[in-house]
Order: C-alpha cells, then structure tokens, then sequence
C-alpha cells in the first residue's frame, strides 16, 4: 500500500477553511475565498477573524501558528462564508470605528464611513472657539456624527433626532458606549419634532442616491437601509426639503452643514443659494471628492 504523504494543502479548495488549524491557515484561506467578492479581502479576513478571537490585529501578527479551536474554526467559517454573499463586514461583527471610536452597528442603520467625518473636521476647525453651541444633528442614524461632536466639545449642547426608533436605540447605546453626553435624543422626521427650537449649527448626513443609481446593486449598499440611502430620481429631494426649511430652525447667522454625493457639489450650492443662505463653503473628503457643503443663515 502505497504510504506517502499527501502533498495536498489543507486549503486546497474553497470548501475547505474548517480544516485550518492556525491564525496564518485561517487568513491565507480566508483571503483566497474573499478575492472574487471583497475589494479588501486581506482587510475583512483580519477583521473577521480579530472579531472571533476577540484580540488585536496585533495578535494576529505575533502569533501566527496559535491553532484555532473547533468552535473558533467554526465561526470564523460561517462569517467569511456570509462575507462572500456580500453582507458588509461591520454587520457582521457589529461594530464600525469612526472618529476613533467605537460604534454599534446593525442593518436599522447606515455604517459610519471615513468620508462623514469630513463634516466632524470641518465644524471642529470652524467653531473650536465657541464654548457653548446648540447643535442638532438630524437623522443621527448610529449616532456617529452627534458622538464625535460630544468627545470634542462635551461644553456643547448636542441634539440627535431620527425617523427611526430602532435607529434612535443605537445612537443612545453608542452615546453611552463612548461615555459622551448627547442632551437629548428626539424621534421624527427632519425638522418636525423640533420646529419651534433654534440652534446655531445644523448637521445632517441625509439620503442622497438617486432612486435608480446601479450601486444600490452593488456592494455594502444592497444591505444598508434604503430609505436611509435615497431621495428621488436625482438624490436631492431631501437636501433640498432640508435647505428650504432649515432657516426656520437656525438662529441669525447660524450654520447648517451637509454631507452629499461626490457629483451634486453644483445642485448643492444652487439648493442653498436659492435659500437664502451665504458664504457657501464646499469641502472635499479624504479621497478628494466633493462631500461637505456648508453655509450660514443670513
């Protein structure tokens, strides 16, 4: 009988990561399996995989021959497997950093992404002089862009409103997790529950994808809630409704702030020029396309 080793690789096919054994196994098997389907198949293995073992990416670098158990192999499996399929990464380990924190993530919300914390920067640089601001930040979905606000300027009364409860119970866990303080956290739609308040800043990351845009199709999209995404065929029914009403809100010479898609830089401006609104300023996000335009109330 014919006794040689098998020269197969325990990760010959891609079937097969419940037979790896160490940290370096599950990642080069977890890579292979993600190539076709993740644009950082590298970074989701290490995620996924940190998540499992609840450790640091650091941990993983220093010891790549610790050997996975049967529940951890197991686990590690069924994720990358719900990874291919396309569910985004943050959902399934639950958690997306932004501004260096932590935050809660589930599908009643939009995961917090590095081109949101354009507006964080930009209100940070604008107003780091001013003690005391009342800020709202409307359709707060995880609380991301309400959070950082508070970590930085804990001295500001900060307001986070949203149509969705669901979404309101997140953003309040995740003020907690991050030991910030948000005043108050209010439910309804835009400006409804706080129509007879003013503040000096407004902020809003609102839906603006166009109803047919493909990448809807595509990607972490095709997950994410879609009425926290559109807003009518050109992606700006909602920018619009918010410049047109903003000024109802906003105290004299207060600031409202937004986040838009890369190509509506020009709607933008013309949606708060025909609200009255001054000194618009458009600001560019980390990879260099138009993110943020902001102005003041006159």
């Amino acid at each position: 009988m014919n006794t040689r080793p098998s020269n197969s690789h325990p990760l010959q096919t891609e079937t097969d990561i419940h037979t790896v054994t160490t940290i370096s196994q599950a990642l080069q098997g977890a890579r292979h399996e993600l190539q076709a389907c993740s644009p950082s198949p590298a970074v989701d293995a290490g995620i996924l995989l940190c998540h499992v073992l609840a450790c640091t990416s650091a941990h993983l670098i220093a010891w790549p021959e610790k050997e996975l158990n049967a529940e951890q192999a197991m686990q590690f499996e069924q994720l990358v497997a719900q990874r291919k399929q396309g569910t985004p990464v943050a959902y399934l380990t639950g958690t997306r950093e932004f501004w260096s924190l932590d935050f809660k993530v589930t599908p009643d919300v939009l995961i917090p992404r590095a081109e949101t914390e354009t507006l964080v920067e930009f209100i940070i640089e604008t107003f780091s002089e001013q003690p005391s601001l009342n800020v709202v930040d409307l359709g707060t979905g995880s609380g991301a862009i309400a959070c950082a606000l508070a970590r930085e300027r804990p001295g500001w009364n900060i307001t986070a409103t949203d149509v969705s409860e669901q979404a309101l119970v997140i953003a309040q866990h995740n003020a907690t997790l991050n030991q910030v303080n948000i005043a108050e956290f209010v439910h309804g739609s835009w400006f409804e529950p706080i129509r007879d308040r003013q503040f000096d800043i407004i902020v809003s990351n609102p839906p603006y994808v166009a109803v047919n845009d493909p990448h809807l199709e595509s990607g972490d999209l095709r997950f994410e809630p879609t009425s926290a995404l559109t807003s009518g065929e050109q992606g700006m029914d909602d920018i619009r409704r918010l410049t047109q009403q903003a000024g109802a809100c906003l105290k004299s010479g207060g600031w409202l702030i937004l986040e838009h898609g890369f190509d509506q830089q020009q709607l933008v401006r013309e949606a708060f020029g025909k609200s009255g609104f001054i000194d618009i300023i458009q600001r560019n996000d980390i990879a260099g396309l138009p993110r943020m335009s902001a102005a003041h109330k006159a």
